[in-house]
This record gives structure tokens, C-alpha cells and sequence, in this order.
């Protein structure tokens, strides 16, 4: 079991994990549309200051006043002006958890991320008031115009704001408890994942938070009128275009197509032996090798990245314990953090992250859904193999590592849409334990040994909800652009490279835009098994 947790570790990387600052509703490409291009900033040089809250909440004031006024240059003005603030506090919000990732042990970043993340339900909300304001405004047909932020943005601003002071008071103690959630892996770091003394050390109060966190997003959802917490975080973080429903059949047909499979592969003893050790060098030449290689826009990211030193990818024992890659915005670049293993897996890793560098590279700042956005992550890793020398090996890997994806994160997936299921009379950490057993032999965990508290390790439950299944979904996309590739050399990278800059939140409507079919299409989940037995198991 320990090869397994090592490898799904190095899985769960996520656009924007600590600070979760992408998922927010802002229309971005406004927001940065009054910047100027500059010279890159070194990241060296980038100074953090703690976000100065009195003078967020004097912009706000004067945006509001603004809003309400018939002058619409002095409107938009003062509403780049909150931008600007806005985008500050969340740089250095970056900027603080990029720090503290980079050693769990430094408690002077630990408490500026704190403090950032016990803030940042008010910046939110401020945001959310000044749309509202804005909504009402004489000037609100010039704002909807093209040229801002587009016909309809502000529907759903007409009626009443229900982020008030009782649903901020809700999201700061989600905050108050994802910060203690990195506490926790902090105190479990000592220890190998999933090993019993990380249990001992962390394991039950791991899972209690976990059970503090689903009691909280359940009121979140009840105070928007949900009856689900899935269903809310469905609309209200990922505006996903197919139902909470849908996801549901999707993730069960995954099981019945895909787990014979994987529990064929398991029981091969193929991992034993798959990875091989690498250094630093390595992960970094492997993902320069495929960026020279593709060349374009990928090419132009890579050397940004390398100049501006946007990346760390150096080992670590007080890292936090995954990867991930956040857009810098007001230094309008992006950065990415890894934590490596030591092995060939990191190759992948690094340039699943720098698939991300790419597409906020491109589009300065994606505001593109996470769905789609995992597209171009997940794709590159894929298309990393054919633009690098002597991938073969890895190839083979990936795929089977994408069979483990689809399988395993699915089994996640599930698992966390079911753990809101539960009535709160009688969530327990017996009801989480048995769910998540449940859950394993369904998917079929059995083949390479689990423990049922394992799911205190997939962070994303903690910091990301309903992240997961993103994973899934895309994978589907990002493995036909491999396909595409093996077909007829360069198209599947010139598909990756000519969506780059999509602003397309909606995954299906971005797969009918580029000419990709959608995982729920009757059919394609039984042609990606008989992918995975034709190039694993012929």
C-alpha cells in the first residue's frame, strides 16, 4: 500500500490549492485588462506585505459611491481601483502560502497565511457587494456592453445578496478550519503517509476536522437554500455544465467498466518496479526538453518560468506534501510549487503543473473552469511523452497511472459527493470509515491494500471540495488529445496550444469547441477500457 499512497500523493495537485483564490467568481480578464505589460518580475524579488484591510475596506466605499453615480469613467475607475486591492490581497495571500508550503515549520508564514486565509471571506464578500452595487447602477447597460464584462454578467446580482455577515461568519470558520487542517499535516509530516504512526500522530483529530468542515459546508449550502452541499459547490464554485446527478452514473459506470482492470494491474505487481529514481536535474530537464520541443506558446511560457525563477521544484522534509501552480496576479505571472519523491514520477508532475503555467501564461490569469483547466494539465503530461527522448518506459506508466486515475479518483470522487449525503445526527467517524470501505470495494481497493481512514490524505476534501472529480473528467479530454497525437503527429499539441487562452468556464462546451467528445457520450468510457487492455495487458 505504501507504493500506492506515494503515487496518488503525487496525484492530487490542484490549479490553486492552498489559497483556492481561482475559484472565485471574478471576471478576470477585466480585471487585467487596464494593466500594462512589464518586464518579469523575478520571483526573488517579489516583497510580501500583509494585506492592509482598512484600506480594502475605504476602495470598496468609494466604489460602492461610485456605483451608484451616472458618471461611468469615474465608475470603472474606482472599480479598477478595487481590482487592484482586490488582486493585492490575493498575490500576497499567494505569496504567504507559497512561503509556508516551502517550510511547515516557519510560523512566521504560517501566521500571514492565517491571516490571509481569516480575511479572505471578507474580501470575497466585498467583491460580491460591489457587483451588487453595480448591478442596481444607471450605468449598467454600458458595463454589460462587450467591451466590459458582457451581456447578462450581472443577472444574478438582481436580487437579494445572501453573502452577508452571517454567511461570511460561515466561510471564515471554514478557513479557520482548513488552517488547522495544515497544522495537522504539519505534526503528521514526522511520519510517512498512511503508515500508523501518521494515524497515531494526526489520524483522529485528521478526521474530526474532516467532520467539522462537512457540518460547516452543509449550513453554507442551507444558507443559499441548498439541500446538498455537492449540489451547491456544483454551482456555487465550479458551474459545472452537467448535473450533480450525471456525475453520479459517470462515476459508478467508471467502476463497472474499469475496475476488473485495475484490479488486474495491481495484482501484476506492475508498480513494484515502474518508477525509477531521478534528481532535480532530471525533472527539470525532462519538462525543458519537452518545452523546447513543442515550441509556440508552450516554448515562450517555459523561458518566462526559467528567467523570472517562477518555479521550485527543489526537495524538502518541511514541504507541504503536494504540488501545485497559482497565478501571481498582480505580477501578472504564474508560479509553480512542487514537492518531488525522487522519482520518475516527478517528470510527470512538474509537467502537469507547468500545463497550468501555460494556460495562465496565455491568457494572463485564467478564469477558465477547473474542468477544462485540467485538460491542458493532465494533456501535458501526456503529450510530454512524445516530445521528450526515451519516454517509452514512462509512457507505458502514464497510462497505467491514467487507468489508476480514472479508477481511484473516481472512487474519491464518490466518496465525497456521498460523505454530504450523510445527515449530520449521524455523521460519525464510524459513518465516515465504513462509507469510504464501502467505497474501496466498490472500486476495488482490495487489490493493492487500503485503510479506511486513508481519506484523511486526499487533501482536497480539506481545501478543495468537489475538486476531485475534475480529475476524472478531464483525464477523458487529455487522453484524447494523446490520441490525436499518436494518430497523426502534432495535432494533439496543436490543439493544446491553439485553447491555451480559453476563458471557456463550461467543459462540455468547451469539448464541443474543440472537437473533442465528452466523457458522457454512450460508448466512450467502454473505448477508453478497451485503450487500457490493448496497450497494458495485450
Amino acid at each position: 500500500m505504501k507504493k500506492r499512497i506515494i503515487r496518488l500523493l503525487a496525484l492530487l495537485t490542484a490549479l490553486c490549492l492552498l489559497c483556492g483564490c481561482e475559484l472565485r467568481e471574478v471576471n478576470d480578464s477585466l480585471s487585467q485588462s487596464h494593466k500594462a505589460a512589464s518586464q518579469p518580475v523575478h520571483f526573488q524579488d517579489m516583497v510580501y506585505s500583509r494585506p492592509d484591510m482598512e484600506k480594502l475596506e475605504y476602495t470598496l466605499s468609494i466604489a460602492l459611491t461610485a456605483a451608484a453615480g451616472t458618471n461611468f469613467d469615474h465608475t470603472i475607475q474606482m472599480l479598477y481601483d478595487f481590482y487592484d486591492v482586490y488582486d493585492a490581497f490575493y498575490t500576497n495571500y499567494s505569496l504567504a502560502d507559497i512561503h509556508y508550503s516551502a517550510d511547515l515549520t516557519n510560523t512566521y508564514w504560517q501566521t500571514e497565511s492565517d491571516f490571509c486565509a481569516a480575511n479572505s471571506a471578507r474580501v470575497d464578500a466585498a467583491l460580491e457587494e460591489l457587483y451588487y452595487a453595480l448591478a442596481k447602477s444607471p450605468c449598467l447597460s454600458q458595463l454589460e456592453s462587450e467591451e466590459y464584462f458582457g451581456p447578462g454578467f450581472f443577472d444574478a446580482y438582481q436580487g437579494e445578496n445572501l453573502w452577508d455577515a452571517g454567511f461570511t461568519a460561515l466561510m471564515e470558520e471554514e478557513s479557520r478550519l482548513v488552517s488547522r487542517y495544515y497544522e495537522l499535516r504539519n505534526q503528521g509530516s514526522a511520519y510517512a503517509p498512511g503508515s500508523q504512526a501518521f494515524y497515531d500522530a494526526c489520524g483522529e483529530e485528521l478526521i474530526r476536522l474532516l467532520m467539522d468542515l462537512i457540518l460547516v459546508r452543509q449550513d453554507m449550502a442551507s444558507w443559499w437554500g441548498y439541500d446538498s452541499y455537492a449540489q451547491f459547490a456544483t454551482d456555487f464554485y465550479h458551474y459545472r455544465d452537467y448535473t450533480l446527478e450525471a456525475s453520479r452514473e459517470y462515476l459508478h459506470q467508471v467502476g463497472l467498466e474499469l475496475s476488473g482492470l485495475y484490479r488486474n494491474l495491481n495484482e501484476s505487481g506492475f508498480w513494484d518496479n515502474a518508477y525509477q529514481t531521478c534528481t532535480e536535474e532530471d525533472t527539470y530537464r525532462y519538462v525543458q526538453q519537452m518545452a523546447q520541443a513543442m515550441g509556440g506558446t508552450v516554448h515562450k511560457a517555459f523561458r518566462l518560468m526559467e528567467k523570472a525563477g517562477l518555479y521550485d521544484i527543489t526537495y524538502s522534509p518541511n514541504k507541504y506534501a503536494s504540488s501545485f501552480e497559482v497565478y501571481l496576479t498582480s505580477y501578472s505571472e504564474p508560479y509553480i510549487f512542487l514537492c518531488p519523491g525522487g522519482d520518475t514520477a516527478d517528470y510527470l508532475t512538474f509537467a502537469h503543473e507547468f500545463g497550468h503555467f501555460c494556460c495562465d501564461y496565455a491568457s494572463y490569469g485564467s478564469y477558465a473552469g477547473v474542468d477544462v483547466l485540467e485538460i491542458f494539465s493532465q494533456g501535458m503530461e501526456y503529450l510530454s511523452l512524445c516530445y521528450t527522448e526515451d519516454s517509452g518506459a514512462l509512457a507505458r506508466v502514464k497510462l497505467a497511472d491514467s487507468l489508476c486515475l480514472y479508477v481511484e479518483q473516481s472512487a474519491y470522487a464518490s466518496f465525497e459527493i456521498r460523505m454530504y449525503d450523510i445527515p449530520p445526527g449521524e455523521l460519525t467517524a464510524q459513518a465516515l470509515t465504513e462509507l469510504y470501505s464501502q467505497v474501496a470495494g466498490e472500486y476495488g481497493f482490495e487489490s493493492v491494500g487500503y485503510d479506511p481512514r486513508e481519506f484523511v490524505l486526499i487533501n482536497h476534501f480539506y481545501t478543495n471540495p468537489m475538486y476531485v472529480l475534475s480529475y476524472v473528467v478531464s483525464n477523458d479530454a487529455a487522453m484524447q488529445l494523446y490520441q490525436l497525437e499518436l494518430q497523426s503527429p502534432g495535432a494533439g499539441l496543436a490543439c493544446l496550444q491553439d485553447h491555451l487562452d480559453t476563458q471557456e468556464y463550461y467543459l462540455l462546451s468547451f469539448l464541443a469547441g474543440a472537437n473533442l467528445e465528452s466523457p458522457f457520450a454512450p460508448g466512450r468510457l467502454r473505448s477508453v477500457r478497451e485503450l487500457f487492455e490493448k496497450q497494458l495487458f495485450s
